[in-house]
C-alpha cells in the first residue's frame, strides 16, 4: 500500500476545511426570532377639569338652551344631572334638531366629561321654575304660575322629548303649536290617555300648570314670551 505523505495529508485537510466552509456559506443562517411586542398600555382614566368645562360649556353655546348655570331654559336643567355618562354622551352625539348634535371633531368626549363634570357641581334651584325669575323678582322669591315660562313649563316637564322642543311633533307624538280648543276639552284629551302616558296624569302636571302650559302652546310655542 502507497503512504500518505505528510504533503498529501496537509492538502487533505486544507480541501476539507475548504469545502465545509463552503458548505456552510451556501445554508442559509436561521431568521432571528420575532421582537417581543411591546405591551399596549390601557388608556389613563381623564381627570375632569372644571375650569375646562365651564369653558367649553360656553364655548359650545349649551347656555343659549339650558341656561348659563345649567339650571335650564328652552331646555331642561342639567345641574345636578342624575344621568350616567355613557347617557349623557349619547345625548350629546345624537340630539335632533332643532337640539344641536356634536360630534367629536366639535366637541370631545374629554371635553364632554368635562361638561358633564361641571353641570353637576351646578346647585339646582329649589323653587320651580327651574328657569330663573321674570322681571321684577328677586332671585329668592317664587314666582307664580301665571310668571312662569310656558315654554320653561314644557321642558321643565318633559313635553320636548316627544312632541319636539316647540311643540312641532314628533314620531310618535303629534305637533300642538297653535291648538285653539277650550282648554278645558285638551285637558280633558290629555288626561283621558293618562293611564298609557304617565306624564299626562295630576301628579306630573296640575291642572293649573297646564292651564298656563296651554296659553304657550295656543301663543304658537314661541321662544320669547311676555310675562303677565
Amino acid at each position: 500500500m502507497k503512504k500518505i505523505t505528510i504533503h498529501q495529508l496537509i492538502l487533505f485537510l486544507i480541501l476539507t476545511v475548504v469545502l465545509v466552509l463552503a458548505a456552510c456559506a451556501e445554508t442559509p443562517a436561521p431568521a432571528p426570532p420575532p421582537p417581543t411586542p411591546t405591551p399596549a398600555f390601557a388608556p389613563e382614566v381623564h381627570i375632569p377639569n372644571l375650569e375646562n368645562g365651564h369653558t367649553s360649556w360656553n364655548e359650545a353655546r349649551c347656555g343659549e338652551c339650558h341656561g348659563p348655570v345649567a339650571l335650564g331654559g328652552i331646555g331642561p336643567q342639567l345641574a345636578s344631572t342624575e344621568l350616567p355618562f355613557d347617557e349623557f354622551l349619547h345625548v350629546v352625539r345624537t340630539a335632533l334638531p332643532p337640539k344641536p348634535a356634536y360630534n367629536e371633531t366639535q366637541l370631545s368626549n374629554d371635553a364632554v366629561y368635562d361638561i358633564y363634570a361641571w353641570v353637576r357641581t351646578q346647585i339646582p334651584q329649589s323653587q320651580f321654575p327651574t328657569a330663573g325669575s321674570g322681571p321684577g323678582l328677586s332671585s329668592t322669591e317664587t314666582p307664580s304660575v301665571e310668571e312662569v315660562r310656558g315654554m320653561t313649563i314644557w321642558t321643565c316637564r318633559g313635553c320636548d322629548g316627544c312632541h319636539g322642543v316647540f311643540a312641532q311633533g314628533g314620531p310618535e307624538a303629534p305637533p300642538l303649536a297653535g291648538l285653539n280648543y277650550p282648554v278645558e276639552e285638551e285637558l280633558a284629551r290629555m288626561r283621558s290617555v293618562s293611564a298609557d302616558i304617565p306624564e299626562h296624569t295630576a301628579d306630573h302636571i296640575s291642572d293649573e300648570v297646564f292651564t298656563r302650559l296651554y296659553e304657550w302652546i295656543k301663543a304658537g310655542c314661541v321662544q320669547d314670551e311676555c310675562y303677565h
